[in-house]
């Protein structure tokens, strides 16, 4: 150990001065001559093929070399000393430097030349001279004893460049005059950025940041990187003043300095971003003793890395990747080994701690937890239970940022929803389940009402973008467009309680159009229901109250043919002829909107057209939730609905764990409209014969081949019927150009199979096959959903 610390400072005191490959430029700037023996050795190893293409015969002639290299090594070091004195004892000494040069510049070249036969020797000859064995330790001795006539001849070259400055400054100052004013330059610059420094990051933040809610990158990368502008600022001030010294020809060599001070100011750059990365992401942690050794934990490991850079790179450029640089390395090892050893102790106890709230452990970790107390054991334990966590950690970071896109979650809930089909095509010949159908599922699953629960999260971009023009004393015609059964009634509501300086009407737009609008709109107002468009502009005009009007299933206006149009445009002129501030807003249908957007475009006019989103899982399940009860008559359990084990979803039961899986399949196959899912969900309750308990199984999704493979006027004629919402023959037979018996056989045909549902005269599209239908008709570029 003290041929090792003394090797090290030995290293230093060689850094400083010059490095190994910087000694070859002579004083003179003469390139002293290799010996006879040196170049020989380097003419053989430059002949040899690459390592790759080595045969035996090479393998041996590698082998052969680094024996004589070895020993060449020896006698260098020998004629190095001998130089030395004959140096100091000499009257020449030009003749004698030169002579001293050139047998440095040998035992140099023998040296990396011993470099580079150790990277082509096998790894049993290279744990042999690098190794701990008498050989090794004869090689430790021979470089050390090389390294210290080195510093001798360093500081003999040092002398010497020394004098050429001086004698250089005799002659033109002007030079080195030059370069200490730069340097001059860059300290002022320096010690002006540390004491304005502060208060120009703080402007920064006041006016990049804090008055920008979504600030640029680049700004946000800099105010992280200002977290350590002093470091950051000794280091560049560091870096330019020895690059300006160096260019000095007696001090070039001090340009290698420049590596060390990035290892060192580099490495507190580091330390301190690594923490603010720690601190940023602690955060949410409370407990401060956690924080705290975790913080300190960081600090040690990364200058511990540093330090070992630095003497690695060190003993690397001074000594020379031979045994020294590897009894180094092994030094470094065990060192981190001790530091791994010293952090598991103090992590111990915080380890198992967590360990003991942590379910569904595996046998290694409940191996560790047992044996947590016991001396020998107790740090593999703590090693083992630390990694577990980690990985437990890191399994639910990824997730949950998987998570974030719909096509992850889409992918897991088809998983699922296999690996349900698989327990319920074997659970349907063992149990005894009959489905609840009829009203029945309504006492399960409650349907909504206005006293229902509101998801409040739910188009909070879309109400706030609304209520932008709605709430406020200009007027205003707007449309919300969204699919069936996605919430848009519930949206407009939501409004028409918020609004503060108008009279909220409400109106479900009926099936028979404009004029029957008409009847009802008088009537919201006070009029007679035989009032017509003018009577109903006079009043208000003149009326002293301001309206919003919220019509619903304004899609009843639009027919999808020649002129259709023409009801929707009336009362939107009507609205805007008011001249009040009146405002009105109208929900159409997505289906419908496409339609009316092809043909009128930008003529259309409206102020804000806005569009419902799809409802997230988290929002699907939230909602099921209030629908439903695990107590009572009518509770509903997820028992034996074994789902697979997510990475994320280790601190819940088992029956929470059914929940949530099962409510994103539901969420998966709705699409995220929640009356779809609420629809199936009625549609997958089942009841035990035996136990009489009413239990949730997959349901039986509709699936028909005859859609996807049905003529093209067939699929316009569905198409229409989602348009219309509701329709009758001759209505289809206007919207398709198709004659009326063609229209009443293709509604036959579906009819038959379950597609539609009969309202009166009009046909409407079955709510079980509602999905369906829409994800073809998407798929068939019909309709877009």
């Amino acid at each position: 150990m003290r041929l090792t610390i003394y090797s090290l400072l030995c290293s230093l005191i060689l850094f400083f001065s010059t490095p190994a490959s910087a000694s070859l430029t002579l004083f003179d700037n003469n390139q002293p001559e290799l010996t006879p023996a040196a170049t020989k050795i380097h003419t053989a190893i430059d002949a040899l093929p690459d390592q790759h293409l080595f045969t035996k015969n090479d393998v041996r002639k590698v082998n052969s070399l680094l024996s004589k290299t070895l020993s060449q090594q020896a006698q260098h070091r020998k004629l190095l000393a001998a130089a030395l004195t004959a140096y100091h004892k000499s009257d020449d000494k030009e003749q004698a430097w030169k002579k001293l040069s050139s047998v440095y510049s040998s035992l140099l070249s023998i040296s990396q030349d011993k470099e580079r036969l150790l990277d082509l020797s096998s790894s049993a000859i290279q744990d042999k001279i690098t190794g701990f064995g008498p050989f090794g330790v004869q090689q430790f001795k021979l470089e050390l004893s090389i390294t210290a006539l080195n510093l001798r001849y360093m500081a003999l070259y040092q002398l010497r460049s020394f004098q050429g400055l001086l004698q250089d400054m005799w002659i033109s100052p002007v030079p080195v005059l030059m370069v200490a004013l730069k340097v001059c330059g860059i300290l002022f610059l320096l010690f002006w950025w540390q004491r304005n420094s502060a208060r120009l990051i703080e402007h920064f933040r006041e006016t990049q940041l804090e008055n920008n809610p979504h600030p640029n990158l680049i700004f946000r990368a800099i105010w992280y990187i200002s977290r350590a502008h002093r470091p950051i600022g000794w280091l560049i001030a560091i870096t330019l003043s020895l690059r300006i010294v160096s260019q000095l020809p007696s001090l070039h060599h001090l340009i290698y300095l420049e590596i060390f001070t990035w290892w060192i100011l580099g490495g507190s750059i580091a330390v301190r971003f690594i923490l603010e990365f720690a601190r940023r992401n602690s955060i949410n942690n409370s407990d401060a003793e956690v924080v705290a050794l975790r913080l300190s934990t960081i600090r040690q490991y990364v200058w511990g890395f540093i330090a070992a850079g630095v003497i690695l790179q060190i003993s690397a450029r001074t000594l020379g990747q031979g045994t020294i640089y590897a009894w180094i390395w092994s030094v470094i090892f065990f060192g981190f080994i001790l530091l791994t050893l010293v952090t598991l102790r103090r992590w111990r106890h915080i380890v198992f701690k967590r360990l003991e709230d942590a379910p569904h452990m595996p046998i290694s970790i409940k191996w560790a937890v047992n044996h947590k107390n016991k001396f020998l054991l107790s740090i593999p334990a703590t090693a083992l239970g630390a990694a577990w966590l980690t990985l437990r950690r890191f399994q639910h970071t990824l997730v949950a940022n998987l998570s974030k896109y719909i096509f992850f979650r889409h992918a897991l809930a088809y998983l699922f929803r296999i690996e349900v089909a698989k327990q319920t095509e074997t659970a349907r010949e063992q149990l005894n389940m009959v489905r609840i159908k009829g009203a029945a599922t309504y006492d399960y699953v409650i349907p909504g009402s206005d006293d229902s629960p509101i998801i409040e999260d739910y188009a909070l971009d879309e109400i706030k973008q609304l209520s932008g023009y709605l709430l406020t004393d200009k007027p205003a015609v707007c449309v919300v467009s969204g699919e069936r059964g996605v919430g848009t009634t519930t949206l407009l509501r939501r409004l028409l309680h918020k609004v503060k300086n108008a009279t909220p009407i409400y109106i479900n737009c009926p099936y028979d159009g404009y004029s029957e609008l008409l009847q009802q709109l008088a009537t919201e107002l006070g009029l007679a229901a035989n009032s017509d468009e003018a009577t109903i502009l006079d009043f208000l005009r003149s009326s002293e109250e301001t309206y919003l009007f919220a019509i619903d299933n304004a899609q009843r206006l639009v027919t999808p043919k020649v002129g259709g149009l023409n009801d929707l445009m009336k009362i939107t002129d009507l609205m805007r002829r008011s001249r009040k501030s009146h405002r009105a807003l109208f929900a159409i249908e997505k289906s419908c909107w496409r339609f009316v957007d092809r043909a009128r475009g930008e003529r259309l006019l409206f102020d804000l057209v806005t569009f419902m989103p799809r409802w997230s899982e988290q929002q699907i399940g939230d909602l099921l939730k209030t629908r439903i009860s695990s107590e009572g008559e009518y509770a509903i359990s997820f028992e034996g609905l074994v789902l697979p084990r997510q990475w994320d979803e280790d601190d819940i039961t088992e029956e929470e764990r059914a929940q949530r899986g099962f409510f994103r399949i539901l969420w998966d196959y709705s699409d995220g409209n929640p009356t779809v899912a609420v629809r199936f969900f009625r549609f997958s309750l089942q009841r035990d014969k035996e136990t009489n308990k009413v239990l949730v199984r997959l349901f039986k999704a509709p699936q028909s081949d005859d859609l996807e493979q049905m003529p093209k006027p067939m699929l316009a004629v569905l198409r229409s019927i989602v348009q219309l919402e509701v329709a009758s023959p001759k209505e289809l037979s206007e919207c398709t150009q198709l004659s009326i018996s063609e229209v009443i056989g293709t509604l036959r045909y579906f009819q038959s199979r379950g597609f539609i549902e009969w309202s009166d005269d009009k046909a409407k599209v079955s709510d079980h096959w509602f999905r369906h239908i829409t994800n073809v008709l998407h798929r068939q570029h019909l309709l877009v959903k």
